[in-house]
């Protein structure tokens, strides 16, 4: 919800600050104190019909208030005491609404809804201000007021909102007293718009108008302030009013406005995600949003809602320019596509940043074993002997190695000569052609050619293996070959990965994961989650991957943690996606500590099996 508190806050804000209504263009009628003024508050509905009710006060000043109360007491004066008294002032009062009903104002037909026949003396008190008790020379301010009820015609319509209003006021006083004001007048009128209905096209000469746009609807304030001599001297402002504009319409624009909003609240995060899949995996962790790309969904959704919510505010800008809801068919599609350039290029920036491989320093106290001291230095690898049960003489010139590193030679490094002649046979390369001396394990996936480096037995991209046998030697040799060759490798095994690494010479060309319960290594995959962070792991080497060899070991413990039926669907998920991928599948299997029906069903799932035992 953070996303939405900023928004918010930013379109209250700026609500606010144009909630208050404008004041006339500057002009010298307008710097002067009118005679006259007319404050309206109307509420309507537009659904078939405009219907709605209002109030309006109208107040007048100095020497128009005076003659206005000579005109009333000449008129309704029926004490002949040159005095106003309730009564008569309900007279005028009465008068007045009777000349007011049916006039025009504003686009509907007003029925004054004031029962002033019924008033008491009080309640005209209240309802009038500067009447009652008043002498004929008095120049307090006058000022009366009434509520109304309001009907028009749902259709299109022009609304002279300056003559109209005017005349229908200036035309109601005069004809039920018979004074005819032209002085100072000054207009201040709210009206509250719900449903489908909207104003367009204002023009305006010296008056303001301001708009605050809803979804149920807008609110309107409209000022001027004019000098008035007749209803023709008038300017002639004006406002549209339309059922149904489809260039102003509210909830059209609201609708679009939400659905983009969501759209761009949301790209961040999805743009984010993106980018931390670009990540190693181990690494995903350290990725971090950029606060960048949230300021700027948060600075669109907050513009366009506030070119939504006040349709004016460019006008200072533009003369008389308002923003219709048509152009955010426009605005909108244009923020959606500015955010996403804005995600693209931050992230796709950032992307660059991104090292091969990530340096995590561990701080830790370093406790120094006793280092035995070596019994001899290594003539193959260059290292030295610790164990007296590594060492290998050779019978020719006596030179020391590993014994695993004579395995791997065959001849001495020091004089040519064969280092396991009891052990050492002839094979001729199935790549080259030419013969080379072989002295170690029988397993052809192991055996490599001393000339041109090929293995005697490539394991086949989109094939899958079922290694059996009672120790997984044969498999990790199988792994460690296409390693060697080139290709992408990966183990994830049940055992800890350091000592299989060791045991098992993967050298730095074979990925270790581990199995493990523990999360406080990212290398590490959830036993209990094959269908989740076991096949993620294993999906995202595969297809991220060209030709890649994946080996599973561990098959007893998986089965023990998650039972044999979600290892089986596991096996086949991921021997389904070798093989769209053209990667390798090996897995081994002691068939010993599995039922026999099992291992059928395991071994129904593979292309070739390599029985040991």
């Amino acid at each position: 919800m953070w996303k939405s508190v900023p928004v918010v806050a930013l379109i209250l804000i700026a609500a606010f600050a144009m909630v208050v209504p404008g004041h006339a263009r500057s002009q010298d009628v307008h710097e002067a104190e009118p005679d006259m003024l007319v404050e309206t508050r109307m509420q309507l509905t537009s659904v078939a019909d405009l219907d709605g009710s209002g109030s309006i006060k109208v107040t007048f000043k100095g020497d128009a208030a005076r003659d206005l109360r000579q005109y009333i007491l000449s008129e309704f004066d029926s004490s002949i005491n040159q005095i106003m008294e309730a009564v008569e002032v309900r007279g005028f009062l009465v008068s007045l609404a009777s000349e007011l009903n049916g006039l025009p104002y504003w686009g509907v037909t007003l029925t004054p809804t004031t029962d002033f026949a019924n008033l008491s003396a009080e309640d005209v008190e209240k309802e009038t201000e500067g009447l009652v008790s008043q002498t004929l020379d008095s120049n307090d301010d006058i000022v009366f007021r009434m509520n109304f009820d309001a009907h028009g015609e749902g259709f299109s319509k022009v609304i002279f909102i300056t003559k109209t209003a005017a005349g229908t006021v200036c035309g109601a006083v005069r004809a039920s007293t018979g004074y005819s004001f032209d002085g100072v007048m000054r207009m201040e009128q709210r009206v509250v718009l719900f449903g489908f209905g909207s104003f367009t096209v204002p023009e305006m000469s010296n008056g303001s108008l301001q708009e605050i746009r809803t979804p149920a609807g807008v609110v309107l304030w409209y000022s001027s302030q004019f000098d008035i001599v007749d209803s023709a001297s008038l300017e002639d402002e004006s406002i549209s009013y339309e059922g149904f504009s489809p260039i102003e319409n509210h909830q059209v624009a609201f609708a679009i406005l939400l659905i983009c909003s969501l759209i761009i609240v949301r790209m961040p995060g999805l743009r984010f995600e993106k980018f931390k899949k670009l990540h190693p995996k181990r690494y995903r962790k350290y990725a971090q949003p950029k606060l960048s790309v949230k300021i700027t969904a948060v600075v669109l959704v907050a513009f366009i809602w506030t070119l939504y919510v006040l349709p004016f505010l460019l006008s200072p800008l533009m003369e008389g320019f308002l923003l219709y809801s048509i152009y955010f068919i426009l605005i909108a599609p244009l923020a959606v596509m500015a955010q996403y350039s804005v995600s693209r290029v931050v992230y796709e920036r950032s992307a660059l940043d991104i090292p091969e491989d990530a340096i995590i320093e561990v701080k830790q106290a370093l406790i120094e074993p006793e280092t035995p001291e070596a019994v001899g230095f290594c003539s193959v690898c260059d290292k030295t002997i610790d164990l007296v049960e590594e060492l290998h003489l050779c019978e020719n010139c006596g030179a020391e190695m590993h014994f695993e590193c004579s395995e791997r030679a065959q001849s001495c490094p020091t004089c040519g000569s064969i280092l396991h002649p009891q052990d050492t046979r002839s094979i001729q390369c199935k790549s080259c052609g030419e013969a080379f001396l072989h002295a170690g394990p029988e397993d052809p996936y192991s055996i490599q050619c001393t000339r041109c480096g090929a293995f005697q037995e490539e394991v086949e991209a989109g094939k899958n293996y079922l290694i059996v046998d009672s120790d997984p030697t044969m498999a990790y040799r199988m792994i460690r070959a296409m390693g060697i060759s080139g290709r992408a490798a990966m183990v994830i095994t049940a055992e800890f990965p350091g000592k299989m690494r060791g045991t098992y010479d993967l050298g730095e060309e074979v990925d270790v994961r581990w199995f493990s319960e523990s999360t406080t290594d990212i290398d590490n995959v959830n036993p209990h989650d094959l269908e989740g962070d076991a096949m993620e792991t294993a999906s995202t080497f595969l297809m991220t991957t060209k030709r890649a060899g994946l080996m599973i070991d561990g098959l007893a413990t998986l089965i023990e943690l998650s039972g044999f039926d979600k290892v089986l669907a596991y096996v086949r998920r991921i021997n389904d996606l070798a093989a769209i991928h053209g990667s390798t599948i090996l897995m081994h299997a002691d068939k010993s500590s599995m039922e026999e029906e099992q291992f059928k069903g395991l071994s129904d799932e593979f292309d070739e099996i390599h029985d040991y035992l």
